[in-house]
Order: C-alpha cells, then structure tokens, then sequence
C-alpha cells in the first residue's frame, strides 16, 4: 500500500514543542445519567445521597491538588479552586434541592441538569476565560455523578506506552491523571489558550493544541501524526519530507530556548542602548512565579477579575488586598499595574449576573460597570491603595475608557477611597500614578484630553483592533479582517503615544501585537516605551529587542505609515526580523 494522504488541521498552539507519534483517541466513557420518578418522601433521601456525593468529590478533589500541587507547583494546584467552590456553592445546591422537591425526579437526573445549564450559559459568552469555566463545572459535575452512581476510574488511566493523545476535551481533573511519561503530547477539539488544560499542559511541558474543530472524528487509534505546539498544527499522515521538516524545527527552537535562557536576567536594550520596559500579563499571583523565572522587569498587566468571577458574590475588599499586596510585595522593586475590573454585560461579577445585553462588547462593562457600582469599585480601589505601602511603583490602570468624564470620575473616587484611609489611619502611597487602557478609538482620538489627567497609556491591541475595524476575530467568516498593521491602527497607536509624548505621559502595549516578535519593532518605532506580554514570550520579546537598533525600529514605522495596505506594513515586518533575527522569525509562525 501507498503513503496515506497527509492532512493538516490547524487549532491554536498553547504549549510549546513538537511531537511525532501515533495517536490514541480518548472517550470521557461517562455512562447515561438515569433519570426517574420519585414520591415526595424520597426527597430527603435523595439530598442525603448529594451531600455524601459532595463529602466524597472534596475529598478527592483536595487529594488531587495535594498532588498536582507536589508535582508542578502551587500555581498548577490552584487551579482547583475553582472545582471546590462549584461544590461549596450553595446556591447552585438550593436549585437542585428545589428542582428535586418541584419536579420529583432523581437527583443525578436534576443535578446533571442545572449543572448543564450553568455550563450552556457559559458556553455562550464572548470570553475565553469564562467559555473555560463550563469546562470546571462539567468536570466536577461528571465526577459527582460518578460518586452518586457507585464511583468509576479516571478515563485517562491505564496507557501503556508514549502516544499523543486526541481528545473532545480534557477536564483539569482528569489531566492530573495523566502520567507525563506515557504522554507525548495533547491535541483537543475544544480549549484556548486560558482553558485550565493549557494552563496544566504548559506546566507539565507537554506540547499541546487546543481548538482543533472536528478533528476527533477524522482519526483513528494508531494513526500517525506530527504535533506542533508553536504553530498549532497537526498533520495526519505525515510524508517523509515533512517529518524531516518539523524535526529540523524542533532543533532549532531548542537551540534557540538554549540561548535565551542565557540573558534571562539582561536588560531588554537595542544594540544603540535604547532600553525597553519590559514587563508581564497575569492572571492571578501564582503567575508571579513564571514572572520571575523568566526575566520580566514588572508586572504590566494584572487582570483582577479572576477574584469576582471566583467568588458567588463580590469579593471584599480584604480578598482584593490580600492578592494584590501578595504580588506587591513578590515584585519589588519592579512595578506593578492592576486593571480595575474588565468584566461586563458578558462576563458579570457574581453579585450581578442577572442582567443580559444583545450587545456585550459595546455595553454596560469595564469602567462603565465600576462608576455604576461605586460600593464595589471602591473596595477594590481602597485595597489597591492599601496594598500600594508595599510598593511604590504600585499603579492603577482604568479599563475601557472612551469618555474624559470617566476618567475624572474614576479620579473622584479614588480621591474618596483615599480620604476614607487617611482618616482611619491606613498607609497607603498618596502619590499613586493611574493611568488608562486605550481600547477604544474615542479614548485614542481625545488622547490629548485624557493625558493631563493621568501618569501613563496602556495601549489594549486586542480590542482596540477588533473595535477600529468592526471584526470579531472569533468569528471565522470575517476573522480575516482583524489586521493589526490597518493604516487606521497604526494611525491611533501614533496618536497617543504623540498625545502622550506632548504631556509628559509614557505609553506602552499590552496586547498581542507586543507578544509577537515581527511587531515588536513596529511598535517601537512608533515611540512605545513599554511592552507587557505573557511570562511564556518573555524571552523571545527581549531577544528581538537586543537584536534590532532603535534606527532600524523608526525607519520601518516610517515606512509602515506611507503604506495604504495592511499586508505590505506586515511584509515589511517580517522583512526586518528576517534580516535581523531570521532565527526568530520561524519561532512566531
């Protein structure tokens, strides 16, 4: 027989490293929830029989993080939290209790439902972060069932040699099963690049692909594939000449891994002597780790909202104090910013949750969210504040801004929280700088007027580029439209950091395009000071840095905004890492 035809499935590369071997395909295996009727005096009975299934799900979830936890660190571990607070939550419980009491069916019948249903209404909101959360309720939810219905084994359980395992999706839990060395590597239907799996892949250092669609049904046990966790890529059936390719790859990235990890501790300065601030995106404090060990000069951007979406009402504001003096502290004397909540009509905080909007993206959220809920706002902004005398270079970012009003409310109220302190004699750094994420074209075209009011811009990429174009980039059919290099996005990068640069106010980028080795230049020439990127891009932002002269940087930006077509501005990008760092450029495609 012949070669086999090669195929190629493109997901999202999440963990780096490529692979070659043959594949095993993994069923969850749950077996058919039952579903019957009951009388009303089995209503006790059937709760007693949940909470004996709650004791025993606790006990085997802290079991698994004490392990996870001895195995890849406490910032893997934590990510069980999330999975104990579903089965702590007692307003989920009250609904299965009602349900039982109201429709007298049995109570995994009922519990596999509202669970469903929490998980559906996740499943349908715009945000990685929060799609991944039905990933936490789901796999609690299967493991309950078990131990309501007598228990079952791990479905990852029992491989007998190395293979790359494809699978729908795999629930943290059953990922602490794994055995790392009887796993190559991890290919999923579902998943990005915030899911819980990625976050325990990149710990185990398993390569990984998430969001590979349909691709489960195309494969067989056995068959043989190629896994690239950089380019998220994997290819089915792979020729001679192409696994000769990714072998060639492979060698390279770890030559390349080799020599990063020599400067970890080097300023990021262009052969001129320009040096850059360079500094990291995280999630929570156990992301400081990562921070540290690889080289970053601060924390750019620390998203606050895992402390509401992790809590079943707002989180006080001693919560808020304890995370944010936690990271304080770790990081000194390097800064650290903290966007005050970014969640929305897409994302709500516990405590709000009822309110539905046609439109998320462009209502009632962020900033807007905050102004109206100023209790809440201001028990994070005392808590900043308070977790600021540990720090000085402690800052506060506002999210979403696209009116000066906000910005000078924002103010308003940070001046209260700061009275309110003085007056019960609390320390805190008076002398606070705030600044703003400019996402927003408003808020890039009235730079002017904001930049007297605060102390630094930080340019969001992401969503400045999904708004200035009117593309949602999870959208395939018009994704091909999100052009980080559009003249008209160019233009607003320019304009505030000239905006910025006419009042004393420092910009930086802490979008993707800082992340991405080929823009980093661009964004240099176009006068940004500061880059802030996942612990993960660290390095390879530093390399291009200490590999291009600050000339070469503004004469490419120079260049970039004669040009009319988004793609020639990316040409030329790729054009100056290739003759500068060559090596680098394979690493970002």
């Amino acid at each position: 027989m012949g070669q086999a035809q090669e195929l190629e499935f493109k997901g999202i590369g999440v963990s780096p490293g490529v692979v070659s071997g043959r594949v095993r395909l993994l069923l969850s295996g749950d077996d058919p929830v039952p579903d019957y009727a009951l009388r009303p005096g089995d209503v006790p009975r059937e709760m007693m029989r949940l909470e004996t299934a709650l004791i025993e799900t606790r006990q085997q979830l802290a079991e698994i993080q004490r392990r996870v936890s001895q195995a890849l660190g406490g910032e893997s571990a934590s990510i069980f939290e999330a999975h104990l607070q579903v089965v702590d939550d007692r307003d989920f419980l009250m609904e299965v209790y009602r349900e039982v009491r109201d429709k007298l069916r049995n109570i995994e019948k009922v519990f596999f439902d509202v669970a469903e249903r929490y998980a559906q209404t996740l499943l349908q909101m715009e945000d990685d972060y929060l799609r991944e959360r039905a990933t936490d309720i789901r796999d609690v939810t299967r493991r309950i069932l078990r131990n309501l219905m007598g228990g079952g084994r791990d479905w990852l359980a029992g491989l007998e040699e190395p293979q790359i395992i494809v699978a729908h999706d795999i629930p943290p839990s059953e990922m602490a099963a794994l055995d790392r060395g009887k796993i190559l590597g991890l290919a999923m239907e579902l998943g990005s690049v915030t899911s819980h799996a990625a976050i325990m892949a990149r710990a185990m250092e398993l390569p990984t692909v998430v969001g590979l669609r349909d691709v489960y049904e195309k494969l067989a046990d056995g068959d043989h594939v190629v896994l690239d966790g950089v380019r998220g890529m994997l290819v089915v059936n792979p020729t001679p000449a192409t696994e000769r390719e990714y072998t060639r790859i492979a060698r390279g990235r770890m030559e390349i891994q080799k020599r990063l990890d020599t400067f970890k501790d080097e300023p990021a300065v262009t052969l001129d002597g320009v040096e850059i601030d360079l500094a990291a995106n995280i999630e929570m404090p156990a992301d400081v780790t990562a921070v540290l060990a690889r080289g970053a000069r601060g924390i750019g951007l620390f998203r606050s909202e895992y402390l509401y979406l992790a809590n079943a009402g707002d989180p006080t504001e001693d919560q808020h104090y304890a995370a944010y003096a936690q990271v304080a502290k770790a990081m000194l004397p390097d800064p650290v910013i903290i966007r005050t909540l970014d969640l929305g009509g897409d994302k709500m905080p516990a405590g709000d949750r009822r309110t539905e909007e046609a439109n998320p993206f462009m209502g009632w959220r962020a900033i807007r969210l905050s102004l109206a809920r100023q209790e809440m706002f201001k028990a994070q902004l005392r808590a900043i504040l308070r977790a600021s005398a540990h720090n000085p270079k402690l800052r506060i970012m506002y999210p979403m801004i696209s009116h000066l009003a906000e910005v000078e409310q924002a103010d308003a109220l940070l001046r209260e929280c700061m009275d309110e302190l003085a007056a019960a004699g609390v320390d805190f750094n008076r002398d606070i700088e705030t600044g703003v994420m400019i996402e927003v074209p408003s808020a890039a075209l009235i730079a002017d007027w904001i930049a007297p009011k605060v102390r630094f811009f930080s340019i969001g990429t992401n969503d400045l580029v999904q708004y200035t174009l009117a593309v949602d980039r999870v959208n395939e059919r018009v994704a091909h439209l999100y052009e980080p290099t559009h003249p008209a996005v160019l233009h607003l990068i320019a304009h505030t950091v000239e905006a910025g640069n006419r009042h004393g106010v420092w910009t930086g980028v802490c979008g993707e395009m800082a992340a991405t080795p080929y823009f980093v230049p661009l964004l240099l020439g176009l006068g940004v000071v500061s880059l802030s990127v996942s612990p993960l891009a660290v390095p390879v932002v530093k390399d291009v840095i200490r590999r291009i002269e600050m000339s070469d940087a503004q004469a490419l930006a120079a260049e970039a905004r004669k040009r009319a077509n988004g793609a020639e501005v990316l040409a030329l990008c790729r054009q100056l890492l290739r003759r500068r760092a060559p090596d680098l450029l394979e690493l970002a495609e």
